[in-house]
């Protein structure tokens, strides 16, 4: 849990802890002389990272009109289940422009020519078309064998990451010095952690460039001459072949000219097909916009589909969480339109390029969802709660146990002869009534031990003999303090 966030939590359990004292102390705590106590327990947590982004598809499409006309059919209704390529919807061939009606004429003939071609000599087309992938492979061979030839970089783009270094080999500087200055605290401390992880970052993005700028400067190996000079043999043998293979072949029809009549039938169908909604993809029809008899213009919408088998939700996570994120780490989705219901998902991508947004380093993480037959609004809110660590045992302590001190927290334990000992703890999730927390000091608290409560409330505080600081508002002092 976020430091900064902690006081107003705490707060709101002072609040809390304040009206259970009023009625006699409340649920598991005692009340030992002037000062009120409560039971350290053990709770499992859970570790997650909450967040939210606009529910959507991979495959999630509006479909629009290529040409005006006049609606003939309409195939479909919404929720029902279609197949890529089924005709949805179609106009009136009477109603489209004269262009389109072209188009079915010209399709049927470039389809006849077509296969006129293909069946005078498949065996030709066959040998032109292993000449020209054997061409295309010999191109190939031949630019990574000149490119040997020319510097990686320019000349712009190595000085620029030269910069790029001298920077980051000063911010890596600064930040040696800010965990140096932190890195004799406790292990578990908020402010060397932060140093430490700062320091790390900055080394790993310092390395980074050096190793791009020494990929930069380099040149080819031995090996590498090598090993392209025998790629670029084998490609020019491959075309030689290509080609007596195609020169051995007698009669037939050029497959340039089979290429060229297929070129055809691709022109012809595309204009034909503006006057037919298609589905791109195996789906569900989500809304139907088209209506028998309606006049529709190019690019009006027609028909919405969705696949569900390809919900996601991309939402971002700060750089401070970033780290605990892995792919198919568990999800739950849920939705501010849809009370009540809960979908199951997983960690499907993760960018790991941030983006400033507002201030903060955030990155993008994508959770794909399960299939549903909720009626989900695609574009909604959809709060994610992702799982980042198997459920784990915790100490925890009531709200107002938790105290502050100079440099940190505690908690006043209190033994079986009365007497009382400060022990340093960090605290974590308000669960109910109750904070997590963790001794700096392992089995210094365990589950069963008493420990004092904190008798500050809002807006007043009173002075407690023994055990150290007065908590929240009581002005006291904790170890070190």
């Amino acid at each position: 849990m976020n430091k900064h966030k902690l006081s107003f939590k705490i707060l709101v359990g002072l609040l809390l802890v304040s009206m259970l004292l009023a009625g006699c102390a409340g649920s598991g705590s005692t009340d030992t002389g002037n000062v009120p106590t409560g039971v350290v327990s053990s709770v499992t947590v859970t570790d997650t990272i909450d967040t939210s982004g606009p529910l959507s598809a991979d495959k999630l499409a509006g479909l629009t009109w290529g040409t005006s006309g006049v609606v003939e059919k309409v195939n479909v209704k919404v929720g029902e289940k279609v197949k890529q390529n089924d005709v949805l919807a179609s106009l009136r061939l009477d109603s489209v422009p004269s262009l389109v009606v072209a188009g079915q004429a010209d399709l049927a003939t470039a389809q006849r020519n077509l296969q006129d071609l293909i069946n005078s000599d498949t065996s030709l087309a066959d040998a032109q078309l292993a000449v020209v992938n054997a061409r295309k492979a010999l191109e190939t061979a031949q630019n990574n064998w000149d490119g040997l030839a020319y510097p990686r970089a320019s000349d712009t783009l190595i000085k620029s990451t030269q910069a790029q270094i001298w920077d980051a080999q000063d911010k890596l500087a600064l930040a040696t010095k800010a965990y140096r200055q932190v890195q004799n605290r406790p292990d578990g401390d908020s402010l060397k952690a932060a140093a430490l992880l700062a320091m790390t970052n900055a080394q790993m993005a310092l390395n980074n460039l050096v190793e791009l700028y020494n990929w930069y400067t380099g040149k080819p190996t031995q090996a590498d001459y090598d090993l392209t000079k025998a790629q670029l043999d084998v490609a020019r043998a491959a075309f030689d072949d290509a080609k007596r293979t195609r020169d051995n072949v007698k009669g037939g029809t050029d497959p340039l000219v089979i290429a060229a009549a297929q070129g055809k039938v691709d022109a012809a169908q595309a204009t034909v097909n503006t006057m037919y909604i298609i589905a791109p993809f195996d789906g569900e029809v989500l809304s139907v916009q088209a209506g028998v008899g309606n006049s529709v213009a190019s690019g009006d919408s027609a028909v919405e589909m969705v696949d569900r088998q390809t919900l996601k939700v991309e939402t971002l996570v700060d750089e401070s969480n970033i780290s605990r994120v892995a792919v198919n780490n568990p999800a739950q989705i849920t939705f501010d339109s849809l009370p009540g219901v809960t979908l199951p998902g997983k960690v499907s991508g993760i960018n790991r390029i941030g983006a400033t947004v507002n201030g903060l380093v955030k990155y993008t993480v994508v959770v794909s969802v399960a299939p549903t037959d909720k009626p989900v609004l695609f574009g909604a809110v959809a709060n994610v709660t992702i799982t980042t660590g198997a459920p784990h045992a915790m100490l925890a302590v009531p709200v107002g146990a938790v105290l502050t001190g100079t440099n940190s927290e505690y908690v006043v334990l209190v033994a079986a002869d009365g007497s009382t000992q400060n022990v340093t703890v960090v605290s974590g999730d308000i669960i109910g009534t109750v904070v997590t927390v963790t001794p700096t000091v392992a089995d210094s608290l365990k589950a069963g031990d008493q420990v004092e409560l904190s008798t500050t409330t809002t807006g007043s505080s009173s002075n407690r003999t023994g055990g150290g600081g007065g908590g929240f508002g009581g002005g006291g002092f904790g170890p070190g303090g």
